[in-house]
Parts: structure tokens; sequence; C-alpha cells
């Protein structure tokens, strides 16, 4: 039996989802909406849920039956990689190739996000 694959999915079009959900349709009806889109009449969405136009029908489909995964966006995956490296950098030894390396990498992804004007909580802010 293969395992059962949740699409990967932007928060956007989740909460997409979840908001017509809200509203009371069921997910044949979300299917019907978005074939109409597909097949070139205009959105009924509204603007909040146009993040559905940008979806294939087997994506959406595949969201709705089987549930689906929320990208990261790209705040979350640099914080996460500065939070691995930081941990790397504790149980590195005092002065050690190691201890350097994750020091010039963490002033790194500041120096970085400083100079762009990027301010991400947990990393330089």
């Amino acid at each position: 039996m293969s395992e059962i694959k949740r699409p990967l999915i932007t928060k956007e079009q989740a909460g997409a989802i979840e908001q017509v959900r809200r509203w009371g349709h069921g997910d044949d009806w979300i299917l019907a909406s978005h074939a109409d889109v597909l097949s070139g009449r205009p959105s009924t969405w509204g603007y909040s849920i146009c993040e559905l136009d940008k979806m294939d029908m087997l994506t959406l489909a595949a969201a709705l039956i089987n549930g689906y995964e929320v990208e990261k966006t790209p705040e979350e995956k640099v914080r996460e990689y500065y939070a691995a490296n930081y941990q790397r950098h504790e149980q590195s030894m005092p002065r050690s190739k190691d201890d350097f390396y994750t020091s010039g990498v963490a002033e790194g992804v500041r120096n970085t996000l400083d100079s762009l004007g990027i301010k991400i909580e947990g990393v330089n802010a």
C-alpha cells in the first residue's frame, strides 16, 4: 500500500481553503467552482480566495481529500536555518573550527538581513 501524499501549498492557499469551508461550502462545491475558473469563467471566489485560482485541479483535489502541508515562508526558513546553526554553535568546542564557522554563519545571516532592511524575530529583531 502506498503512502498518501499530501500536497505542499502556500499559507495563503491554505487560508483560502479554510475560508471557503467556513462559509459552509463542501469540497464538491469548491472543486466545481474551481473547474469553472479553470475553464475561463470569471472567478466567484472574491479577492481573499483568489489564491485558489493559482492551483491546478489535481493539487486542489488532493489538498481537499488528503489534507495538505503548508509551505514555510522565507522568514520561517531563515529562522529555522539560524536556529539550527545556533544549536550547532552551542555544541561546538570553544575556539574550534566549528565554533568559528558557526559564528561566521550567524554574523553573515544577520548582516545580510540588516543590509536588506529585513527584520526577522529570533534572528536580527
